[in-house]
């Protein structure tokens, strides 16, 4: 019997040849993007896209490629940009701006109140008491989590069971979030601190990889440059001066 991948809650086989490579968790992801214009591979780690097809976009390159997984075929690999859209966008509106985004899956672990807004010590000691013990250190949740110019995203996809805390959708404005990175010593695990935006609270969130979590850091970081770009040419405007 042929894999089956879910699409909308249907069964659809997978498609042989697709390239990439199969993906597989697929129950975790919704699609955030569609198959605009049919793409065919030509190299081992890129995935077949036909007119509708549901994609999950987790990272856009500079060079306008994509990586992603289909979610019709459950192949996971780049394909370029300019062959999907965003379920978001419409094409037909100017005025809807496009948002950069980068998405990753990692275990969500848990959340803790910490004393201070920033610092590796921080992070160190939220993971130690998160991971040390806790139960969700133990049964942790597949997380979904979208990092934007406006924010980070957080998506609990696991199902919720009786007795269990159901799935969440948290989002923190890029304004509240005073520090994120990945362990010094242990890069699967990752964590940011936000702070609340009236009173003098903070609070370390913490994840896990299978993998370096490094990647995750580093998309905040260029999601940070770019968010204050953007203030500090709205805040501070440079206007043109001229010479006599």
């Amino acid at each position: 019997m042929s894999p089956q991948a879910t699409v909308n809650g249907s069964l659809s086989p997978m498609s042989p040849g697709s390239g990439g490579m199969p993906f597989p968790q697929l129950e975790l992801l919704e699609a955030t993007h569609r198959g605009l214009y049919r793409f065919i591979t030509r190299h081992h780690d890129e995935v077949d896209i036909e007119i509708g097809d549901p994609i999950y976009v987790q990272k856009e390159a500079d060079d306008l490629w994509c990586e992603g997984v289909n979610l019709r075929t459950g192949r996971q690999g780049i394909f370029p940009a300019a062959h999907v859209t965003d379920v978001d966008y419409s094409d037909f509106d100017p005025t809807v701006p496009k948002v950069k985004k980068e998405r990753y899956l990692l275990n969500y672990l848990g959340s803790i109140e910490t004393l201070c807004h920033k610092g590796n010590q921080v992070l160190c000691q939220a993971v130690r008491k998160i991971a040390g013990g806790e139960e969700s250190a133990q049964h942790p949740h597949p997380c979904i989590l979208e990092v934007s110019d406006q924010g980070i995203r957080m998506v609990d996809k696991s199902k919720p069971a009786p007795n269990h805390v159901p799935c969440h959708d948290y989002f923190y404005h890029l304004k509240h979030v005073s520090f994120c990175a990945f362990h010094p010593k242990d890069h699967r695990y990752f964590g940011f601190i936000t702070k609340h935006p009236t009173v003098q609270r903070f609070a370390c969130h913490v994840f896990r990889s299978n993998d370096s979590t490094r990647p995750v850091a580093e998309a905040v970081g260029r999601a940070f440059q770019r968010f204050y770009q953007k203030f500090i040419e709205t805040a501070y405007p440079i206007e043109d001066i001229y010479l006599e």
